[in-house]
């Protein structure tokens, strides 16, 4: 199964890429920092409509994209800002209108660090971003506590949560790929 990581943290070794490397420490896959690319922010042109292809020459379009149209899975995270999720991560989750439609029934997963106050805000904004594409979330979040650089380890809640969906991500992919509802954990891990 490919599962693509997207940390919307600017910050270096930041929170949110702690624990999105957690879950991809438990499935496998690929970490993706936006703040290594460059990912310019939607224009509203509607090129997209006419063409089915994003008009900005990018990272976005020319690398970002490609992989999330391979992926079997799509993990967001992102700390929070305003009650909501970076300006990274809008922007990258704003420029999927060209791809509306194709990510249909893949899995995605969402991950929000920060303070007490907001962090449902923006797992809110992740997962309602799945469900604008028609995309299976796997569960209703995770959820991490720390302001702080790796404060985040002091989140057992969040560092067991982010285990937990990995391994329901697993258990998504097996369904999805075996049509078996019925396949226990035990079961996944022994096939």
């Amino acid at each position: 199964m490919k599962v693509i990581y997207v940390s919307g943290s600017p910050r270096g070794r930041s929170n949110t890429d702690y624990l999105l490397k957690l879950t991809l420490s438990t499935v496998g896959g690929q970490f993706v920092k936006l703040a290594d690319y460059h990912v310019e922010s939607c224009k509203s042109c509607w090129a997209c409509r006419d063409s089915g292809k994003c008009a900005i020459d990018d990272d976005m379009s020319n690398t970002l994209i490609p992989m999330l149209l391979e992926a079997d899975a799509l993990i967001l995270g992102s700390p929070v800002y305003f009650n909501n999720v970076s300006a990274q991560l809008k922007a990258f989750m704003d420029r999927t209108w060209c791809i509306r439609g194709q990510l249909r029934n893949k899995i995605g997963g969402a991950v929000a660090v920060g303070r007490k106050y907001g962090i449902e805000s923006a797992i809110t904004a992740i997962n309602a971003f799945f469900l604008k594409h028609e995309m299976i979330p796997a569960n209703r979040g995770v959820c991490g506590t720390a302001f702080e650089k790796e404060e985040i380890v002091k989140d057992k809640e969040a560092i067991e949560s982010a285990k937990k969906l990995g391994k329901r991500i697993k258990e998504l992919g097996r369904i999805l790929d075996t049509g078996n509802t019925d396949l226990s954990i035990t079961e996944m891990e022994e096939s």
